[in-house]
Formats: C-alpha cells, structure tokens, sequence
C-alpha cells in the first residue's frame, strides 16, 4: 500500500478530487494542495483523515468501540448546536471531552465536569471481564433523567430514551459475547 500521501493521489486519480474531498469531509482545494504538497495547513490533521477513511485505520472508541479514525475526528469536530437529543449521542460528545485519548481537542474545549469514561482496550490484558452493574447503571441513568427534565413528567420521557438506549448497548453487548462464544467453540 504506499504512503499516505501516495495512497490520496491514487484515489483522486481513480476518481475525483470532488468524490475524495467529500469522503475526508475537506475542501478540494485542501485535497488538490495535499496532493502537490503545497498545503501550508495541518498536514497531521489530513494524514489522520487519509489514514481512517482511505486505508482502514481504527480506534477504539469508549462510546462506540472500534471505530475508523476519521469518523473519531469528525465527532471531536461537532459543537454543542450540532449534537442530537440521543442519549447515545450526547453521551458520545461528553466522551471526546472528557479525556478520550484519541481526542485532539484543546484544554479549553475539555468539559470542566468531565464525565467517568474506560479508556482502556475492551476485554485485551484484563484477567476478567467487567461485570454489569444494573443498579449502579440505573441510578446514573435516574440522575442523568432528573437533571436534563424540567418536570417530572419530561423526566419520565428521558428516563425512558436513556433506558431504551441502555437496552440497545447491553444487547449489542450481548450478541458479541455470543459470537466471541460461537467462535471458541468452533
């Protein structure tokens, strides 16, 4: 596979600068610069977005698990305004700030209350695997629902979303375990 660098000219290429500009999310005059190697910008920033989107880099999210770095980007990148009602979504951007190590997010964009994120590899290195707290995760989800609610009624309706997605995560959750399980035994 080639350098980063050779693997964006070979894609613009292939297609378009248009067609590669819109899969990184940048500009073509951002793409056409890279490409020449006149881009004055931040080439770590493009290298990151080639990488992830061009040539299958991952992290592992805290949030959502493995990830492609650039989708990692580009949910550091939303603000406040651009962030869904979802309780997955707004527990997401808490999460890139609040001391993910993959966030490239200045001090100053850090939460001041940073919310309890794992940062370490799901099940690697660990001589057993973590055990679901139910009570503890219901009672997080009970003050999360008292807080964003103005009423008790709206917290109710927040209380359940939260539970819904919770539900949503555990089966997730669930089902790898099954298939980590289906493996072994084959």
């Amino acid at each position: 596979m080639g350098t980063w660098l050779e693997v964006l000219q070979a894609e613009v290429a292939a297609s378009s600068l248009a067609q590669v500009a819109e899969k990184l999310g940048i500009s073509r005059t951002t793409i056409s610069q890279v490409c020449n190697e006149k881009y004055p910008g931040d080439m770590a920033r493009v290298q990151t977005l080639v990488e992830g989107a061009l040539m299958g880099s991952k992290v592992m999210c805290p949030i959502l698990g493995e990830i492609p770095v650039h989708q990692c980007l580009a949910h550091q990148r939303r603000g406040p305004r651009d962030v869904g009602s979802s309780p997955m979504d707004i527990k997401l951007w808490k999460a890139c700030r609040s001391g993910c190590p993959h966030s490239q997010l200045g001090e100053e964009q850090q939460l001041r209350r940073p919310m309890r994120i794992s940062v370490e590899p799901h099940n690697k290195g660990m001589d057993r695997s973590a055990r679901y707290d139910a009570e503890a995760t219901l009672s997080r989800l009970r003050r999360q629902a008292k807080s964003d609610g103005e009423n008790a009624s709206s917290s109710l309706r927040i209380l359940t979303d939260l539970l819904a997605e919770e539900l949503k995560i555990m089966g997730i959750k669930y089902n790898r375990l099954l298939d980590r399980a289906e493996k072994n035994n084959q």
